[in-house]
């Protein structure tokens, strides 16, 4: 048996992208509210700081979603040297996935879930290690 893999630590994070996507949502609408009103310069600079704000939701959320796909198929990459569970490459698809899914926020609807199941799969087989 090898030594324990430790990536599955960087996969557990994946939940902050649905929490990125819905910042960016919130100040894209904000942002659009905001600059159709005209109204003054207050308003003119919130609709900027809410265009930042979708800017740099939108960046976190690109990071940590490769930072999952990385995470996800190095830990794949450990546990098929291992004898006790061997994880099908397939899951890499699911880390695609949900870094494509940064941009376009109906594929987390696919990529939550399969992710969640990853580790409740890879906890059943193969424990906390």
């Amino acid at each position: 048996m090898s030594s324990p893999s430790r990536w599955w630590y960087g996969v557990v994070p994946f939940p902050i992208v649905v929490l990125t996507a819905l910042l960016s949502r919130f100040a894209v609408h904000r942002f659009i509210k905001l600059s159709a009103s005209g109204s003054g310069e207050s308003d003119s600079v919130a609709a900027i700081a809410s265009f930042f704000l979708s800017s740099f939701a939108d960046l976190v959320g690109l990071f940590v979603a490769l930072f999952v796909l990385v995470c996800l198929v190095l830990d794949v990459r450990a546990l098929r040297r291992d004898s006790t569970w061997s994880p099908s490459w397939a899951w890499g698809l699911t880390g695609v996935v949900h870094l494509v899914g940064t941009m376009f926020t109906t594929l987390l609807v696919v990529s939550v879930p399969a992710l969640s199941v990853y580790l409740y799969r890879r906890r059943g087989q193969v424990g906390l290690r």
